[in-house]
């Protein structure tokens, strides 16, 4: 028998735990994973038959305005910088950024960088120590200043190696903060899951998440701290939103935030800014163990049978693109994703039927457009 550790809210198995790799995530690990029914594809596969279909949901303009949705996180070449290489004069001069900020009041100070992160479009905020079992082993590091989809160009066509998803990752050293953002969904687009306005919703939550760690980065650097910016890279976000006091892990596999359920995307930004870190929300936490033991909604909405239905949580994956040797529900995300490359977009099925979210009626895509 493994030596477990407990460290509420987490039960993991020390002895076996090794940093995840970024190259088994699914979008990463159906690029070069032969194995799998999905292998090469993604979700332009069957758009066209959507399109023509003349499902209601479907549609050009349906496909349009997810597309759209992605623009900013897509095209905007500063969202997920490490570092500012220069100091730029927008009209209000350098000089003054150039030394630290000095901070009187921690907890004053505290919350005033809440209340920025907030102001450029945060729907919640925590703040967290960052455990580094949560960092990345390896993964895919974006070269500065270039935008998501011209760094990525090769990988998503299948021209890039497999190392170039793995290159070690280590923060840089003082950085022992982590802000951690999480963007609410539209309730009446996610309502609509699995057609094409709940993949709109979380297509736009993206592109928030991008403007709103670009903002505060700045903030930071303004200030004379340093930043690393980042969405889904770098680092597992469920985790870090834990520890940072947003919510708690639900049987979909997802961050349940008692405001907004899984109604949310999840952003970060490391610094080495001295802050007060929020305590993990212990009560939600036991209430959502205890709603997810005996609810089963995610589970039935789910279209593939993704989530399971046992019980209690365990140690064991359902594949290699979870997570390992935590206590959990695991969600079979190979099944996840070939729905995905069905649906030609994400689905939302699992956020749509948490009571968590919260949505009391159900909309179809022509009562979202109406």
């Amino acid at each position: 028998m493994q030596a477990k550790k407990q460290v509420f809210p987490y039960e993991i198995d020390e002895t076996s735990y090794n940093r995840f790799e970024q190259k088994f995530n699914m979008i990463y690990r159906r690029l070069w994973d032969k194995s799998l029914p999905t292998y090469g594809k993604m979700f332009e596969y069957n758009i066209d038959k959507h399109i023509n279909s003349g499902e209601d949901g479907y549609s050009r303009i349906d496909f349009a305005l997810v597309a759209a949705g992605w623009t900013v996180y897509e095209k905007f070449p500063f969202a997920f910088t490490w570092r500012r290489e220069d100091l730029m004069d927008i009209g209000y001069g350098v000089n003054w950024m150039r030394k630290k900020y000095r901070i009187s009041d921690l907890k004053t100070f505290t919350a005033k960088v809440k209340k920025a992160a907030k102001f450029y479009g945060a729907s919640l905020v925590g703040v967290a120590n960052v455990d580094t079992k949560w960092i990345y082993k390896s993964g895919f590091i974006r070269p500065a200043a270039t935008s998501e989809t011209d760094s990525k160009e090769a990988i998503r066509k299948g021209d890039a190696p497999v190392s170039i998803l793995e290159t070690p990752i280590e923060l840089p050293e003082g950085m022992d903060k982590v802000i951690v953002m999480a963007i609410e969904m539209d309730q009446v687009a996610i309502s609509t899951a699995p057609a094409q306005p709940a993949s709109a919703a979380a297509a736009v939550g993206y592109s928030k998440m991008a403007f709103a760690i670009a903002c505060l980065g700045e903030f930071i650097r303004n200030l004379g701290y340093r930043a690393v910016q980042c969405g889904n890279d770098t680092a597992l976000s469920i985790p870090l939103a834990i520890d940072a006091g947003l919510g708690a892990l639900g049987r979909n596999g997802l961050l349940l935030t008692p405001e907004y359920g899984p109604r949310v995307r999840i952003c970060k930004v490391f610094t080495d800014m001295p802050l007060i870190t929020d305590d993990i929300n212990l009560s939600f936490i036991e209430k959502v163990k205890e709603v997810c033991r005996t609810c089963y909604k995610c589970a039935d909405a789910c279209e593939t049978g993704a989530i399971t239905k046992e019980i209690d949580p365990t140690f064991e994956p359902a594949s290699i693109s979870n997570n390992s040797c935590v206590r959990k529900y695991y969600v079979d995300v190979e099944k996840c994703f070939d729905f995905w490359i069905e649906n030609s977009g994400d689905c939302g099925n699992c956020i749509a039927a948490c009571p968590f979210s919260k949505i009391q009626s159900f909309s179809t895509s022509s009562e979202f457009w109406k």
